[in-house]
């Protein structure tokens, strides 16, 4: 999930762009752009930044190639507004790519969708439901123009 905190790829690769100029860039006393650093973000801050529609306590393995910092096992705890992501060496709940993780994040998909298409593992039987219910968010998400043709 390329939707964290500020951190530089160690390795001097290049992961992403921000997607805002500086705002020495935005101001309009200035023509050129500020060159933009290169950065991705920490899928562990995210997760903490959302609530969850139920209880969650599980343990997910990300796989991130592209951005390997996301990497590792992460203990995710969630109830009510109090939520905690953090590095542990437990055993996985579930195993899955930053890719899904995103998708469930967003709310686009569910991870009971996901693993039906082997796209996540369940480690530890009724995990996947388990966080699919706490994923879910009130509203799905939309686009005015509809899911497939955005407007742009």
């Amino acid at each position: 999930m390329q939707v964290l905190d500020r951190e530089d790829d160690r390795s001097g690769r290049s992961c992403a762009s921000p997607s805002t100029p500086s705002p020495a860039a935005r101001s309009p006393a200035t023509s050129s752009t500020a060159p933009g650093r290169r950065w991705c973000r920490s899928s562990r801050s995210r997760l903490t930044a959302r609530r969850y529609s139920t209880p969650l306590d599980l343990v997910l393995e990300v796989q991130d190639p592209f951005c390997p910092w996301n990497a590792g096992r992460h203990h995710l705890r969630a109830d009510g507004d109090s939520v905690t992501c953090e590095r542990t060496e437990a055993r996985p709940d579930l195993r899955l790519t930053s890719a899904e993780l995103g998708a469930a994040y967003l709310g686009g998909t569910t991870l009971s969708s996901l693993a039906a298409a082997d796209r996540v593992e369940e480690l530890r039987p009724g995990a996947v439901t388990a966080a699919s219910l706490a994923f879910r968010g009130e509203r799905a998400p939309f686009h005015p123009s509809g899911w497939a043709f955005p407007a742009f």
